[in-house]
Parts: C-alpha cells; sequence; structure tokens
C-alpha cells in the first residue's frame, strides 16, 4: 500500500502533541451524536442519508488497503463546483497510515489515516480522513495542520481548542484560509474527522468557498 507519514516526525510532533493535550481540555463528549440521522448539509441543503456514517474500524481498513482511489466515497467535482470553486479536478496518489512505532500520534490515539490527494485547477488538494479509538482526531493531525496552513504555536494550540468545541459537520477554517477540519458523524466508538488543505499555504479560493467546499465533501464522508 502507498504509506504516508504526518509531517514534523519525532521531536516536532511529541512537542506539538504535547502542548496541544497539556492546553487543551479533553472535550470527548459528542455534543450531536452519532449524526446517522443529521441533515444539513452545506449552505443548509438539509440531504438526508441512509447510508451509515464512518467508523474508526472502517478508516482502518482503508489506510491497510487504499487502492488506487480514494476509498471514502468524495465527490469533489460535485463538491467543487457546488462551492463555486472553478478549475478541473484530477485524482493523484491515494496512501494510508496505520500506527507505527509506539511514540506515534497514530499509536497513541490508535488511529488510522487516508489521505486522498488531487489537483483542483493549478492547486494541490488533499483531503485527510482520520479516526481514532482516543481522544480527538483533529489533534492527530495537528502537525499537518501546521504545516499546511503556517501556524504558530499560539495560533495552533487556539485552533485545537476551537476544533474540539466545534459541532460536528461544521467546518473549522485554519486563520491563512487553506484548511479546514471537520469533526463527522462517527459510527460506534471514537473519533473521526475530516481535514482539507489546498494550495501551499495559501489558495485562489476564497475562506468562504474553502468553507464551503469542506462542508460539502464531510457531508459525503459516508461508507
Amino acid at each position: 500500500m502507498g504509506e504516508r507519514k504526518i509531517p514534523g516526525g519525532g521531536w516536532t510532533v511529541a512537542v506539538v502533541v504535547a502542548a496541544v493535550l497539556a492546553s487543551c481540555s479533553q472535550r470527548g463528549g459528542d455534543d450531536s451524536g452519532s449524526g446517522a440521522e443529521r441533515g444539513g448539509g452545506a449552505n443548509g441543503t438539509g440531504n438526508r442519508h441512509t447510508s451509515a456514517p464512518l467508523s474508526v474500524a472502517a478508516v482502518e481498513r482503508m489506510a491497510a488497503k487504499p487502492g488506487t482511489d480514494c476509498p471514502v466515497r468524495y465527490d469533489v467535482a460535485e463538491a467543487a463546483h457546488a462551492a463555486g470553486a472553478k478549475g478541473a479536478v484530477t485524482p493523484g496518489a491515494v496512501e494510508g497510515e496505520l500506527p507505527d512505532g509506539a511514540d506515534s500520534p497514530l499509536a497513541r490515539s490508535d488511529g488510522a489515516l487516508v489521505d486522498c490527494g488531487y489537483r483542483l485547477g493549478k492547486e494541490r488538494l488533499h483531503l485527510f480522513t482520520i479516526g481514532v479509538r482516543k481522544g480527538h482526531a483533529v489533534n492527530v493531525l495537528l502537525p499537518q495542520i501546521q504545516h499546511d496552513a503556517r501556524l504558530p504555536m499560539d495560533d495552533l494550540l487556539s485552533y485545537a481548542d476551537r476544533a474540539q468545541q466545534t459541532k460536528r459537520g461544521e467546518p473549522l477554517l485554519t486563520p491563512s484560509g487553506n484548511v479546514a477540519a471537520v469533526r463527522l458523524p462517527v459510527g460506534g466508538e471514537g473519533d473521526v474527522a475530516l481535514v482539507v488543505s489546498i494550495g501551499d499555504r495559501d489558495t485562489r479560493l476564497t475562506r468562504g468557498q474553502v468553507t464551503d467546499l469542506a462542508a460539502r465533501l464531510a457531508d459525503q464522508a459516508r461508507r
């Protein structure tokens, strides 16, 4: 399978994750339930789903054998068009990551990660789907978020704290405007999230377009 590594390995990851755990209260409660019957697609479309929300086990299976097409059912072209983002969508590499070593973020959270790459026009686009059995899924990808959005540590800690309080299905945009995290409905125990990253630390898309794109993709993240 394709294997990726969350950027900022080793000492950097340890510092970031340890700082987050020390600074952010562990709000593990699911304020909106599993979301299996939630409507409320992007812009209040209210689409209701009959398919089940993603589970941590499903993300693990996808990460173990990601294949050549994104295993999560994202229709990026549809979401981008609806969000008003111009440019053709071209699929790229698909990679999976499972826990590797007792000190890795995925090992500490007992999680798995799927990275689906695309091009949206001339910009690179990555959809990171993360599932964890312990803690908050977004926390595992904080080094990735910091790298892609070029966030100072204080801003990263503030973002992490806000991400834990944000309702499922509601994207949280970074100050840079090119990365958005969305807590997803989850089937069973644990936590699942989507992180959308576009451009090279900035993007031609407006903040509203990135937020709308992330919301529409999150609404598609079913199995």
